[in-house]
């Protein structure tokens, strides 16, 4: 067991070191992860200092977090703005934001403040990493190495995490745990599980815990009770009876606080919390309610409290983000390692994981969050797919294995019988949290969700090596196959994932999924064994590239469409060549076309094709992914710069200007997780 003091000394460490060489310094994020575990419990920070507003959900409503500091005597507000907290601010002087964590650091008076936010965002498939829980550090160091000093720090939440309006009616209590712990919970009165017409949810609870220490109190009582207390120096008020009432109504809160003691220099001094969230049931599945994946490991969920190790998650957070941003700096330097950095929460936090219990095993769905709220949109995974591919490959399986199974007929053992008759793959399940859709309310993309699903599962199966969770598939994966085939060479007039821009005639672009998607699908048969049928596919598809390579090319470059001289595009569906490892277009197609689009560089990136001042940052990065090192580096110095300067204060946009960096639409979506796409083009094997 890791003892107090090598914990505390860990974290000093944590506390004064730099960004070092693979992350920016200074960097200003559009907003900041807070509490990201999954598109309900989502919480972000879009302010350059943490007390300069209210943390807040993704969707925009406040989730009120706060923080208070005693430094002898004098209390200073480090987190949230609100007019029950101190007015006097702790000076924020560093953030950095790593894959799993975001650090803050704050000075005053003598005492420096280190307040980590860490969240085990690692993949579905492994015990630790499918808990719904975020900690907060709090390690306080004396830096003027003269004096000592006495700290008290206060910290609370309002229950605007477990609401849709803020009218809804909450109750609160003690939870039961072992000796030595503490543990408090609030909640709806209704407990509508699993309802819908809202990206925040209004059932489960929502938990606070840490270890009994002398010096620390938790209680649950009004916000301006609490605050005052601590700000005058008092006890905290003890547990308030009135409930159950509405969550606005005298804005009842968890609250604890820490009374450090004396802190003396070179003797730095520690405190944690837990923030946990029980949903009960996470997701609705054909009428079958699923339960969050935790629950398969433990009894209970004051179990899970137990039994969490700070010590352990703590420091598999750590060793998580030494190895990803070493990877993602060896791959492309520090601008790329500082926004990816970024883009890792939003993208796992975009999911959730969930125990099948008909078929005994591990689904993961992923939510299209802030366009649509729609559960598993595969043309949402699909740009998303660069990171699970590269780092969580079991999890983009488990993600994929609901859309198979809706897809091949198979709902019926759930509760709802509905046949899916359609010769390409789905669109999506439903609205989120319950997939109930019928195949005729799908918004069609033939080509592109079929391309999409092949080309996913063969990304799956070259990191995993694993065929055998295609065996009840094989049937689907050929019908979905030649549909694209009896679709190419020229797609028609049909949707593409840009359906923001309407449907697409003649399109390039998607006519190169298609291709590349048969490629995926030739080579997964030749894996199976199946070589006379690869063969088919494979004397098909260079045709069909032919075709692509002759009709496309308008003088030094690649067609929008094929029918549209003058017109151009990203062709960032010819990424999964470069993944796969297939020999399709030639690489001149590839050094044509990135040749040409840098000429159309502009401030902040380049724009997705002739018709618009605007780009899609997961598409632009899988564009960069293919090019030149000196290529690379130039568009995502731009996205960069995108990132660090806009003034649209919201979780990581993919759709915004290029020549001013406002968002176009679009916040916290997952598709942020195709940024890793050079992780994988970058791969030896």
């Amino acid at each position: 067991m890791v003892t107090f003091a090598v914990l505390c000394l860990l974290a000093c460490v944590l506390s004064v070191k730099s960004d070092g060489p693979h992350l920016v310094p200074n960097f200003r994020p559009p907003s900041v992860p807070l509490v990201v575990v999954n598109p309900y419990l989502s919480i972000w920070s879009d302010a350059d200092h943490l007390y300069d507003d209210f943390p807040k959900h993704w969707s925009g409503p406040i989730i009120c977090l706060s923080g208070m500091i005693s430094i002898d005597g004098k209390v200073y507000r480090f987190m949230a703005k609100d007019t029950d907290l101190a007015p006097d601010v702790m000076t924020q002087v560093n953030l950095t934001v790593y894959p799993t964590q975001t650090v803050y650091v704050f000075q005053e008076s003598g005492i420096q403040l280190t307040l980590t936010f860490s969240t085990p965002a690692f993949a579905a498939t492994d015990k630790i990493p499918t808990l719904p829980v975020t900690f907060l550090t709090y390690t306080v160091e004396a830096i003027d190495g003269v004096s000592n000093h006495t700290v008290k720090i206060y910290y609370d939440n309002t229950a605007e995490g477990v609401v849709s309006d803020t009218k809804q009616m909450v109750t609160w209590d003690y939870a039961s745990l072992m000796p030595g712990q503490v543990a408090m919970k609030i909640g709806t009165t209704d407990q509508d599980y699993l309802g819908q017409g809202s990206d925040r949810i209004n059932w489960g609870y929502w938990y606070v815990s840490t270890i009994l220490d002398r010096g620390m109190i938790a209680t649950m009582a009004p916000a301006v009770d609490t605050r005052t207390a601590f700000m005058k120096g008092k006890v905290l008020p003890s547990e308030d009876k009135n409930k159950p009432r509405a969550c606005e109504d005298n804005w009842p809160v968890l609250a604890i606080a820490w009374d450090f003691g004396t802190i003396t220099p070179g003797q730095p001094s520690q405190r944690w919390l837990q923030i946990s969230y029980d949903q009960v049931y996470s997701m609705k599945y054909f009428g079958t309610a699923m339960e969050p994946l935790w629950k398969h490991n433990y009894e209970n969920f004051t179990g899970l409290i137990r039994n969490s190790e700070y010590e352990t998650l703590k420091k598999a957070c750590d060793d998580k983000d030494a190895e990803i941003t070493e990877a993602l700096y060896n791959a492309g330097g520090q601008n790329y390692a500082t926004i990816s950095s970024l883009a890792w929460r939003q993208a796992v936090g975009g999911t959730i994981a969930v125990w099948n219990n008909v078929t005994n095993e591990p689904w993961v769905f992923l939510k299209e969050i802030s366009s649509d709220g729609d559960v598993s949109t595969v043309d949402v995974m699909f740009p998303a797919s660069p990171l699970f591919i590269w780092h969580l490959p079991e999890t983009l399986q488990l993600m994929l294995l609901p859309l198979l199974n809706y897809a091949n007929n198979d709902t019926k053992e759930y509760g709802l019988d509905v046949p899916y008759n359609l010769q390409w793959a789905p669109h999506h399940l439903g609205h989120w949290p319950v997939c109930d859709l019928e195949p005729n309310r799908q918004e069609q993309m033939p080509v592109e969700e079929s391309g999409n699903m092949l080309l996913m599962i063969a990304g799956v199966v070259l990191q995993t090596k694993n065929l055998t969770f295609l065996d009840p598939y094989w049937p689907l994966l050929t019908i979905w196959a030649d549909f694209v085939v009896a679709s190419l060479p020229d797609p028609g007039n049909q949707l593409c994932t840009d359906d923001f821009e309407g449907p697409s005639p003649h399109n390039m672009n998607l006519a190169a999924k298609g291709m590349v998607a048969l490629g995926a699908y030739s080579q997964l048969l030749r894996m199976k064994g199946d070589t006379a049928s690869a063969e088919k596919y494979e004397t098909a598809n260079t045709q069909f590239i032919q075709y692509w390579t002759t009709n496309g090319l308008d003088g030094d470059h690649y067609k929008r469409q094929y029918n549209l001289p003058g017109s151009w595009s990203l062709k960032y569906n010819l990424l999964f060549q470069k993944i796969l490892k297939l020999n399709l277009f030639p690489q001149s197609v590839f050094d044509q076309e990135l040749k040409y689009y840098m000429s159309k560089m502009n401030t902040y990136g380049i724009p997705m094709d002739d018709r618009h001042l605007y780009t899609k940052t997961d598409w632009l990065m899988w564009t960069a992914a293919m090019a030149s090192d000196d290529q690379f580096n130039s568009i995502t110095s731009a996205v960069y710069k995108f990132a660090n300067e806009t003034p649209d204060r919201s979780p990581f946009t993919d759709w915004y200007a290029v020549d001013t960096a406002h968002r176009q639409g679009f916040t916290a979506r997952p598709v942020i997780g195709g940024l890793y796409a050079r992780l994988l083009t970058a791969m030896k094997n």
